[in-house]
């Protein structure tokens, strides 16, 4: 087992990266323990810590969802009520998992941890206040912290996202529908490559910010054309909600002090 990893606290093992990590840990031999309860519950959050005596914790409840309202409880407010309650009972470190879509649309070719935090969805939104948050604590409280910066991520028990909504719909109705023109760039990531770069947050000894992402570009056209290499399918087109069209990260400050390098990028299996 590695140095500086035991006993680590899994906030959200019951969801995609969660459980994920959940496994990962488990073939890595790394011990943690999961959080059953209502975040939004002192008293659970009390328990957790009392019961499982973790001083470190992986954050990685959130969602997409609409509306605003569901959002910003979920990706800000249990985030909130866990910093405050978790360090009254020993909570040292968190490794929270964050979005490219803090950055909007990028200022140059990819996004830079130095850019400035321009969201142009409610999503990033949220995303920013939920950093903002942990800086605050981190600045009052002394907790240290590491914030991932993650692009779409897929992989195994993946049940949202594009990747995962475009193989529901070819398998139920045959044909997909694409909001916007399809030429909207994205990075994307294994989620093996996540589980990897939270293994290396857990062992980094500073408090810092990193993009987690595979630089691969690929547009939604691209990914319409690699299913179709693999079925068949119709496509059409709609009006898009969603104001971000380029979600591209680099991650050379990453590879730098992380030393992470994503392996996998078979989208599509």
């Amino acid at each position: 087992m590695k140095k500086n990893i035991k006993n680590t606290g899994i906030i959200g093992c019951s969801g995609f990266i969660g459980s994920n990590l959940a496994r990962y840990f488990n073939k890595k031999n790394i011990s943690y323990v999961c959080f059953n309860g209502n975040l939004l519950k002192n008293k659970d959050i009390k328990k957790f810590f009392l019961k499982k005596r973790t001083s470190c914790a992986v954050f990685l409840v959130g969602t997409f969802d609409p509306p605003f309202e569901s959002q910003f409880k979920i990706n800000v407010l249990t985030l909130q009520n866990f910093l405050e309650i978790g360090i009254k009972y020993g909570l040292k470190k968190i490794i929270f998992s964050s979005s490219g879509a803090v950055y909007g649309e990028p200022e140059n070719k990819e996004s830079k941890e130095t850019d400035p935090l321009k969201p142009n969805t409610l999503y990033g939104l949220t995303k920013v206040y939920a950093e903002k948050c942990i800086l605050y604590y981190a600045q009052n409280h002394n907790i240290q912290y590491v914030i991932l910066r993650f692009p779409s991520v897929y992989g195994e028990n993946n049940k949202k996202g594009v990747i995962y909504n475009f193989l529901s719909d070819i398998k139920n109705f045959g044909t997909i529908t694409i909001a916007g023109d399809g030429n909207q760039q994205r990075n994307f990531l294994h989620v093996s490559d996540a589980c990897k770069a939270i293994e290396e947050a857990l062992q980094y000894k500073d408090s810092d910010i990193f993009n987690i992402s595979n630089p691969v570009k690929v547009s939604i056209n691209d990914l319409v054309r690699i299913l179709k290499s693999r079925y068949t399918f119709s496509v059409s087109y709609k009006k898009s909600d969603n104001n971000q069209t380029k979600l591209l990260l680099n991650i050379d400050k990453a590879k730098k002090l992380l030393k992470f390098t994503p392996k996998m990028i078979q989208l599509v299996a």
